[in-house]
């Protein structure tokens, strides 16, 4: 691919070097821990808070340039899956498409929050900052980490929902990515000015995932194809697609409460007769109307034609001022769930019918309506399925695999699909690329069969919840089923959903031990949450385990106080004490897990470790036959108690039993402390192995 015009990356880096002049009296900020290429420009001033003020565009080229395109190879074009670059013959017995997934390790991001900077330091984080530049996270910014996440061993981004949002009813300053607005296009907040109106943003993000691929990682987005934004593009062509109540409803509008039915429950067909009879749920029914082009189709077309001559017309305000009406929220599909409803998006009408079990109980000319069942549509479903509908759903993915080249999907609330759709979502990406991976929205590990029977990789999962709670003794619960499930889960103690690890009990001697161990655990895959490698507090949203005091962390005087990444304009703490130490644990032992890949990722050489005391926890592999390797086995130990030190003591005998012979001869191969594997363990009467654990602490050995 020797031609400039064909790569984005190539022509993106060009663009960069032309623009370097313009740059040389601008004093860009950046943490100065994104500078893991070696940057020296000469005009480079460091700050004693921990920045670097440098020439954005050549710093960004340089990037590229040393850190990137040193690995490019001219007659590979980029622009495709890795999979298809590389080619996937070969694979063992039983190997679906995207099983890639098991040996990997992800960095989970979103792109507006992970390179948001206040690079003019105003005091603001802006969309446009004095300079004409982005201060809030971009695709070409992003580039910039790549180096960084690669020394830490990640072959995998996975991205929060990148498409078009809605700023409409939106949440906080930013609104959130989940209420997509358009399936299809990108969202122009992730586009970089300093590449001009010219460099569009499909050509951006089609530069980063070129990016991804010349250094060997892989690129999963975030897709919804449940919901979509209140004021979705779809509306202008497909009113009928969506569900309309009158505005004068709005105020009232909520889920509707079963009193009949005391607790928080999924709709079932033997309480749909319950659910109907509620006179809350009568009152529910009668606010919906009409879409738009039903209930006055002439009023609908004037308004459609005129928005149709004149784009700078919002056709979603003619509707609720003309005519009304305005979209449905969507809701929990739980009865009697507390939340409230979710203002800023609303349900696909995925049947134009009512569900077969439910339209005995709907009286005749019935509006369409949002309920617990229409909700639940993997359960019940409607006799005429919304074709058209169905068809741009599935073709989602195949989009972005055409026009990026991207390599795998994580679908948000999968579970709620039809099971002919979601088997229409996971068919067709996989006819252009077989080895496309899929990720389940599945935070339950009992889940994880039938996310396996439906066509998936891999699952979230349930470790983000346990290991927080590790010194309660609720990770060694989900350790015990890990080896047995039949697709892995995110190892990981925090997600963009839930509180952070280093605000949880055990702060940052937990997210210490989380980072080391959630690589070697059987069927886990490790998963860094953007953030997580600084020690982050303040979580991106909170809607897992959390309260609403949780976004209330950080010191009332940091300028961030109760942001979320999730709505707001919120810039990670790059600069402070220590923020190079996790960085630099990672890259010590994410080389040890890929030293010894091949028996961590496979069950069967995994080795349940036994301990004689209440706060020892650890796992072990097999690794006799590793070429190049002596030593039986590599084990994990730690200290789950993060206040108090402690004799860890770690029962041999089932090794001995499994005619591993182990103690002898003992290699520590990772410990935060300078220590003699001598000195260290030793063996009791009992011939147990022993050792005097800090708080928290955790070790890697080989024996």
């Amino acid at each position: 691919m020797t031609d400039t015009n064909r790569s984005r990356l190539l022509r993106l880096a060009k663009r960069l070097g032309e623009r370097i002049p313009e740059g040389e009296n601008i004093k860009y900020a950046v943490p100065k821990i994104w500078n893991t290429f070696g940057y020296n420009g000469k005009e480079v001033k460091f700050s004693s808070n921990g920045t670097i003020r440098v020439n954005p565009y050549r710093f960004y080229f340089e990037c590229i340039n040393k850190a990137i395109l040193s690995s490019y190879d001219e007659n590979m074009d980029y622009s495709i899956s890795l999979s298809s670059i590389m080619g996937v013959e070969n694979k063992k017995e039983g190997y679906l498409g995207g099983d890639w997934i098991a040996q990997s390790s992800i960095y989970g991001l979103q792109i507006r929050t992970s390179t948001s900077w206040d690079h003019d330091e105003s005091g603001e984080l802006e969309l446009i900052n004095g300079y004409g530049m982005r201060d809030t996270g971009t695709f070409m910014k992003t580039i910039a980490l790549i180096p960084m996440l690669k020394k830490i061993g990640i072959n995998v981004i996975y991205m929060l929902p990148v498409s078009k949002s809605s700023m409409k009813f939106r949440k906080g300053e930013m609104g959130s990515p989940y209420a997509v607005k358009n399936f299809f296009e990108l969202d122009p907040s992730l586009k970089d000015p300093m590449l001009g109106e010219d460099f569009s943003i499909d050509d951006e993000f089609g530069a980063f995932v070129e990016a991804c691929h010349i250094m060997g990682m892989r690129v999963i987005i975030d897709i919804i194809p449940r919901t979509s934004a209140r004021d979705s593009d779809l509306i202008l062509d497909h009113p009928d697609w969506f569900y309309w109540i009158k505005i004068e409803e709005a105020e009232h509008y909520a889920p509707p409460r079963v009193g009949e039915i005391s607790s928080i429950s999924k709709p079932t067909n033997e309480n749909l007769s319950i659910i109907y009879d509620s006179l809350e749920v009568k009152k529910h029914l009668e606010r919906f109307c009409q879409s738009p082009d039903k209930l006055n189709p002439e009023k609908w077309n004037d308004i459609r034609r005129r928005c149709k001559e004149d784009k700078s017309l919002d056709f979603f305000n003619l509707i609720q001022e003309e005519m009304g009406i305005t979209t449905a929220t969507a809701f929990s599909d739980c009865i009697n769930d507390p939340q409230p409803p979710w203002s800023d998006v609303t349900f696909l009408k995925l049947y134009m019918d009512y569900p077969v079990e439910s339209q005995r109980y709907v009286e005749e000319g019935q509006a369409p309506y949002i309920l617990f069942d229409i909700i639940k549509a993997n359960k019940f479903q409607g006799r005429v399925i919304n074709e058209e509908l169905w068809n741009l759903i599935a073709d989602i993915i195949p989009n972005y695999q055409r026009r990026f080249g991207i390599d795998g999907a994580r679908i948000d609330m999968g579970h709620a699909l039809p099971g002919d759709l979601e088997k229409m979502i996971l068919n067709r990406p996989r006819e252009i690329d077989r080895d496309f991976c899929f990720i389940a929205e599945v935070l339950e590990n009992d889940g994880a069969e039938k996310a396996k029977e439906s066509g998936y990789n891999m699952i979230i999962g349930n470790l983000w919840w346990s290991e927080p709670r590790i010194s309660e003794g609720e990770f060694h619960n989900t350790l015990k089923q890990m080896v047995d499930l039949k697709v892995p889960i995110f190892a990981c103690a925090e997600t963009p959903d839930s509180p952070r690890a280093a605000s949880r009990k055990g702060g940052i001697r937990l997210s210490r031990l989380a980072a080391v161990l959630n690589n070697f655990l059987p069927n886990g895959v490790p998963f860094i949450s953007s953030g997580f490698e600084i020690y982050e507090i303040q979580p991106m949203n909170i809607g897992l385990d959390a309260t609403s005091e949780s976004r209330f962390v950080l010191s009332p005087d940091d300028p961030l106080y109760g942001k979320l990444a999730f709505f707001d304009r919120y810039a990670l703490h790059w600069i402070g004490e220590n923020k190079d130490e996790m960085l630099n644990i990672l890259e010590k032992v994410t080389a040890v897990r890929k030293r010894f890949l091949n028996a961590i990722t496979d069950k069967n050489r995994y080795i349940p470790v036994a301990f004689k005391d209440k706060w020892g926890i650890g796992t072990a592999f097999d690794i006799k036959g590793e070429e190049n390797e002596g030593g039986s086995i590599i084990l994990v130990i730690a200290n789950t108690d993060f206040d108090n030190n402690h004799t860890i003591t770690v029962d041999l005998l089932p090794f001995n039993e499994r005619g591993i012979k182990v103690g002898e001869r003992i290699e520590i191969l990772y410990s935060h402390r300078n220590l003699n594997a001598a000195e260290a363990f030793s063996l009791n009467r009992d011939g147990d192995l022993i050792a005097e654990f800090e708080p928290g602490e955790i070790m890697i050995l080989k024996m």
